[in-house]
């Protein structure tokens, strides 16, 4: 009986080990996907009202059953004016991606260089053109394996041979993508639209485990849109969407927030934000948002509609953001290049 048990134990731990390996051919995403803005279009680097923008992402899913997940951003981007380009900037930034998830640890670590070009093409309308170069590793860790063949007769002995002879628990592999932003923004109104595609992956690098197969990661298709606009002189609305492809992978998500300016006074600017989102199929997602001068912090939670809530508990997924931006009084000369920023 026990032996019967304890192999039921390994086809289980076999099944989600398959499972994790699967569900890790698409690329991690976030509820708040305009608070990580180059894990869905390189062409946002630099895209904000400020010089030096630091961002912070954790994510936690399905921490109730054997493959949960754990997803981690951080980055920084700033812009370099040059006053002999008019109407012209370039931004730059570096990123860091993590996720990892199951029982051996399955993991995916990538760092990414992303440059972008922005041009002011009249007084409210710019395009932006951006493109992303990194390396990724992805892993596992053998030695939390547990199979029949640590099993002595009696019980479970860790100390015994997997027996299992794995070619490489480790690939590294070069990355490239590339994208374009166009944005609308009336600084007088608190209008402002972003509209925008980008490709992930375009030389489809191969992530296999196995000297001489191919595992592929599939390009990933990002389009979107997002839009905030002044109903009042304190309240704003904002509307977003975006839909992410990347293989037999799909993500459409909607949703909209409604935001509160609690105090404009300059270097004591404080704002408080409630929204809801949905990701059809999928989750609900409701959110709150603090800005409080320089800083922005963002919370998440989604919760599961499909039948895997029963197995998770209901439990989804917590999502954190914090985003710090800095700006320097800037002398006439450098603002008029491009009063967007």
């Amino acid at each position: 009986m026990l032996k019967t048990l304890h192999s039921f134990k390994n086809i289980t731990l076999a099944f989600f080990l398959v499972l994790s390996f699967q569900l890790h051919a698409q690329d991690i995403h976030y509820s708040q996907f305009g608070r990580s803005p180059t894990n869905i279009n390189p062409a946002l680097t630099g895209l904000f009202k400020g010089d030096l923008r630091f961002i912070g992402n954790y994510r936690s899913q399905w921490n109730k059953v054997p493959v949960n997940y754990m997803t981690f951003s951080g980055g920084v981007d700033k812009k370099f004016i040059n006053t002999n380009l008019k109407n012209s900037l370039f931004s730059a930034g570096l990123y860091l991606n993590h996720d990892e998830a199951g029982d051996l640890k399955l993991s995916n670590t990538g760092v990414n260089l992303s440059g972008s070009f922005t041009r002011r093409l009249s007084e409210k309308h710019y395009l932006t053109a951006g493109v992303q170069i990194g390396g990724a590793q992805r892993r596992f860790d053998v030695s939390a394996l547990r199979v029949d063949s640590q099993y002595d007769g009696d019980t479970f002995n860790g100390g015994l041979s997997t027996q299992e002879n794995f070619q490489n628990t480790s690939v590294i592999y070069g990355d490239l993508s590339g994208g374009i932003n166009y944005r609308f923004q009336n600084v007088d109104t608190r209008m402002k639209l972003d509209f925008g595609a980008a490709l992930f992956h375009v030389n489809t690098p191969n992530r296999s485990f196995f000297r001489g197969s191919e595992n592929k990661l599939d390009r990933r298709l990002s389009v979107y849109g997002m839009t905030t606009f002044g109903l009042t002189e304190i309240f704003d609305i904002g509307l977003q969407a975006i839909g992410q492809f990347q293989g037999p992978h799909q993500e459409v998500l909607i949703g909209g927030q409604a935001k509160i300016h609690l105090n404009q006074k300059r270097d004591e600017e404080l704002a408080f934000g409630l929204g809801l989102a949905y990701r059809l199929g999928d989750a609900w997602a409701p959110s709150v948002v603090l800005d409080y001068r320089m800083w922005s912090f963002g919370f998440s939670y989604d919760i599961t509609t499909t039948p895997f809530n029963f197995t998770s508990y209901r439990n989804g997924g917590p999502e954190f953001s914090a985003i710090y931006i800095f700006s320097k009084v800037r002398p006439p000369k450098e603002f008029e290049i491009c009063p967007l920023f």
